[in-house]
């Protein structure tokens, strides 16, 4: 490949002779020619070589070589295809074949590597040189760089396509708009408009009519503002638009339009005047909504709103409190007081379905409780238009006797639906039911009212034509008018159940004062006998002591002291029973007195452990302070306290006799005495039976004796009022009470006292 080839010699032969002059000019001009072509070809950005006849190149092309980086013996022959991109080269190759074949130009685009190794697009020409005779003598070609004029094409044909497909997105964004869309210029010719201002433009002219102005269209329609006043001709939106106002949710935008058929509709309208560079107006764009359904649900929506008002007040108007329930006998078949055959009711409930029947815009509504425990439905209220005079259970989807059962009444299926909080379509003859779909038309809707998932009723709707149609807003509305229902109905039936518990509470609280008043005067009554009969007994067992009796006599009389000293702890046995009777019923009444003073704690305790100890020498009883035993001959810190000792050794003898009463013979008892911050705590700890966790809650209650856990040995039971007296006591002295026990593992029964700096000084009870 060279950049120019060399000239060949001038020809020579016989007879061929040109005068001197002339061969000299000849000379010359070819001599300028060639250095024009030189000129040219240095001046140029192109690539140029030279190929033979072949298709190879076997002359330099110091062009070539410039842009490759190839050699000069790189490039003969074929070699520089090895600069062709490898993807191009079977194509280039293919192409050029071809050219030489037929003679043909040879033109072909294809990628050529830069010396720095970047490749960049050429569009290739070549053409070939012929002899006199027609034959190819050689190809001369150009390579030229279109990198970055094929970039700019494929930009502009991808920007082209860009725009083509916007251009198609917005007129089929334009077309499919549901609004109306208008388009005119500044003296109200309609330029362009969408399908929907197509079929409106219909409604108001016929189309086959002469062109229009946006003003002859608006001409023909008669506008008024949103309080239905007429507007003036200067207030049209097309004259606003032209203007220079921008139209968007401002006083005005909503407009009534009488269409030529007499159907009136509520437009929305908003636009923006369209300017050119200058910023004067040379048109605009409008956009008309019809907004007649969303104003007649808003108007709906509003008045349903006021509705569910009244029925929250309904619910706020039911009384805290009633009285058992006052059912009212039904005497009419108007909605007002309720259908035949429903023997009572409540009038909160009818009112509720009264309400309903507003909110839902419907002309009969019907509310039916569902009895849980025997699944019975029972009409609660009934509103609407006239009762037919059939009975009610002719509404329901099967026929059943009077009084019908949900499982009965309606179909499997369908029963499960009501119990997922699905709403029930009936069709005409009310027959089958099926799941409610928004947009279909049932001639009755079924509706369940649920609280907590549980099913309590049903509301069954229907309107005054034979199938309505129910929207989704329809749909959405029973929904919450049910639950709302649910709520009343439910709120109600708990109002009444409390009262009737309220009721059966007082009668309970008086039987039980009078049980308190009993048992005070039968304690009284019985104190003193019981006084006399033990000290009687204990008399008699001191002079039976003190007889002077021989070995013999006193052998026979032995089963006499022995009876005696049944008697005496029988007797004081009763006596504690009466005394715990006597002092529950003062606790009860408010009548349990303490007498507070500034007493050390350690030493109650102390003293009410030595006295049982002596009565129980068989049993351990161990006393600690602070977790170390005390020694009986120690005189530790006092720990004082603003008690009444004789209420709190009570506690502390109530705590270790329980312990001894229910723990192994053979097994300690350990009291512990500590300060705990700014109380003192007082713990009996026993290896009894121990406390399951529920029991431990219920020992404190009056009366109550733990089952299954028997006393040791011939100990009494007792009355279960020891600890409910202990906690009573502990609770006057601003303390608590509390045991920690596991089955199997003993009990640790105390109790906490504030330390005397917390008690408070002069303070009585």
């Amino acid at each position: 490949m060279s950049t120019f080839p060399e000239l060949p010699p001038a020809p020579s032969g016989e007879g061929l002779s040109l005068p001197a002059g002339e061969a000299a000019g000849m000379e010359e001009r070819l001599r300028r020619s060639e250095e024009r072509y030189r000129s040219l070809v240095a001046a140029t950005a192109q690539i140029v070589w030279v190929a033979n006849a072949q298709g190879l190149v076997e002359e330099d092309s110091p062009s070539w070589r410039a842009y490759t980086g190839q050699s000069a013996e790189e490039v003969l022959g074929l070699g520089w295809l090895d600069a062709v991109h490898p993807d191009d080269r079977p194509g280039t190759l293919h192409v050029w074949s071809q050219a030489l074949a037929s003679g043909g130009f040879y033109e072909i685009e294809y990628r050529i590597r830069r010396y720095d190794g970047v490749y960049r697009t050429f569009w290739v020409r070549g053409v070939p040189v012929r002899e006199a005779d027609g034959s190819i003598r050689e190809w001369v070609g150009t390579c030229t760089d279109i990198t970055d004029r094929k970039r700019l094409e494929d930009e502009l044909i991808q920007t082209a396509y860009e725009a083509t497909l916007r251009a198609n997105q917005l007129e089929a964004t334009f077309e499919a708009m549901t609004d109306a869309v208008f388009i005119f210029d500044s003296e109200g010719w309609i330029l362009s408009v969408n399908a929907a201002a197509r079929r409106f433009l219909s409604r108001v002219a016929p189309l086959s009519e002469k062109e229009m102005t946006v003003d002859d269209y608006l001409a023909r329609l008669d506008l008024r503002d949103a309080t239905g006043q007429a507007l003036a001709r200067e207030q049209w939106p097309s004259q606003r638009l032209l203007r220079g106002e921008v139209l968007a949710d401002a006083p005005f935008s909503d407009l009534l339009l009488r269409l030529p058929n007499g159907c009136e509709r509520r437009i929305s309208v908003s636009g923006s005047p369209v300017r050119d560079d200058r910023g004067s107006v040379i048109g605009a764009v409008a956009i008309g909504r019809d907004v007649t359904e969303r104003y007649l649900l808003e108007r709906r929506t509003h008045e349903a709103l006021e509705a569910l008002l009244a029925l929250a007040e309904a619910l706020v108007e039911i009384p805290r409190d009633l009285a058992s329930p006052q059912p009212e006998h039904v005497g009419s078949s108007s909605a007002e007081t309720g259908a035949p055959g429903l023997h009572q009711r409540h009038e909160i409930t009818h009112r509720l379905a009264r309400l309903i029947c507003q909110v839902l815009n419907c002309h009969q509504v019907a509310i039916l409780h569902l009895a849980a425990e025997s699944d019975v439905l029972q009409l609660l209220a009934y509103a609407g238009d006239e009762y037919d005079g059939e009975g009610w259970q002719g509404w329901l989807p099967l026929h059943c006797p009077a009084e019908p059962q949900l499982s009965l009444s309606f179909p499997p299926e369908a029963v499960a639906a009501l119990r997922a909080d699905r709403l029930l379509g009936q069709n005409d003859g009310g027959s089958s039911v099926v799941p409610v779909e928004a947009g279909e038309r049932y001639a009755a809707v079924i509706a369940p009212m649920l609280i907590d998932q549980q099913l309590i009723g049903l509301i069954r709707i229907q309107h005054i034509e034979r199938e309505h149609e129910y929207s989704a807003e329809e749909v959405a509305l029973i929904r919450a008018v049910a639950r709302l229902a649910a709520l009343v109905t439910e709120h109600e039936r708990l109002l009444h159940e409390r009262a009737e518990a309220r009721a059966n509470e007082l009668a309970l609280r008086e039987s039980n004062r009078r049980m308190d008043e009993f048992l005070s005067i039968a304690s009284h009554e019985l104190r003193t006998p019981l006084t006399t009969i033990k000290g009687n007994v204990q008399l008699a067992r001191r002079h039976l002591q003190r007889l002077p009796l021989t070995a013999e006599q006193r052998e026979k009389l032995a089963i006499v002291q022995e009876l005696l000293e049944r008697a005496d702890r029988q007797t004081g046995l009763l006596t504690r029973l009466v005394r715990d009777l006597l002092e529950s019923s003062r606790a009860q009444a408010d009548r349990l007195v303490v007498q507070r003073r500034p007493e050390n704690l350690l030493a109650i305790v102390r003293q009410t452990v030595s006295d049982l100890q002596s009565t129980a020498a068989q049993r351990c009883i161990r006393l600690l302070v602070a977790g170390q035993e005390l020694e009986p001959e120690s005189e530790p810190a006092p720990i004082m306290v603003l008690v009444d000792a004789e209420s709190v050794g009570l506690v502390v003898t109530n705590y270790l006799t329980n312990a001894i009463k229910y723990s192994p013979r053979e097994s300690p008892i350990e009291v512990s005495v500590e300060c705990e911050g700014c109380q003192a705590r007082v713990s009996v700890r026993d290896q009894g039976p121990g406390l399951p966790p529920a029991e431990q809650r219920r020992i404190w209650e009056r009366f109550y004796r733990v089952p299954g856990i028997q006393a040791q040995g011939s100990a009494s039971p007792g009355l279960g009022l020891g600890l409910h007296i202990c906690k009573t006591i502990i609770e006057r002295h601003q303390g608590s009470v509390g045991v920690s026990s596991q089955p199997g593992a003993g009990s640790t029964f105390w109790f906490t006292l504030p330390l005397l700096m917390e008690a408070g000084e002069g303070t009585g009870l």
